[in-house]
């Protein structure tokens, strides 16, 4: 019997190997876990002194940091539990580029703004605020690793995307 070309690239379908699945899914679990737990600090971070109460709506970076650390943690389980029938596509590397870099640009401004709070900026006349609000600042500063970790995570998945290791099926 003659087998047709679209018969014959059927019958070698390619398929992701074993330990390039698992590691797939562990690491886009972990910029899952690092993500959620990162944005839910912020979330839940909270200092009052003197009647002031301090949390992450005062300022707009910090919402876009929890916004951006939740849309991590979503596509990360999403991407994770659909990586078998993901790997190969060519669209997934393009779209952890994107997360990649929205989760990269979230840390990056919300560092920026923590830098200032930690040592302030006499150039600008803003204070030093950690000074005041040393757990705000600390929990903000945990979240920022975390966030961090999410990042490495996430972009290491990011390259096992654009490179994935996979066998001929027959």
């Amino acid at each position: 019997m003659v087998e047709l070309e679209s018969q014959e690239a059927a019958a070698t379908m390619k398929v992701a190997s074993a330990k390039h699945v698992t590691a797939t899914v562990a690491l886009r679990a972990g910029a899952a876990a690092a993500s959620l737990a990162a944005a839910v600090l912020v979330v839940t971070n909270r200092e009052d002194r003197w009647g002031i109460e301090v949390n992450f709506t005062m300022f707009d970076v910090w919402v876009a940091f929890v916004a951006t650390n939740f849309f991590c943690a979503a596509y990360s389980l999403l991407t994770a539990a659909f990586v078998k029938k993901l790997i190969g596509k060519s669209w997934l590397h393009t779209l952890d580029q994107l997360v990649v870099n929205l989760q990269t640009a979230a840390t990056a401004g919300a560092g920026a703004i923590g830098s200032v709070a930690m040592w302030g900026n006499d150039a600008s006349g803003w204070y030093a605020v950690c000074r005041l609000y040393r757990r705000y600042c600390n929990v903000g500063a945990v979240s920022l690793a975390l966030a961090f970790a999410a990042f490495l995570s996430l972009g290491a998945a990011c390259t096992l995307s654009r490179y994935p290791r996979t066998r001929a099926r027959h």
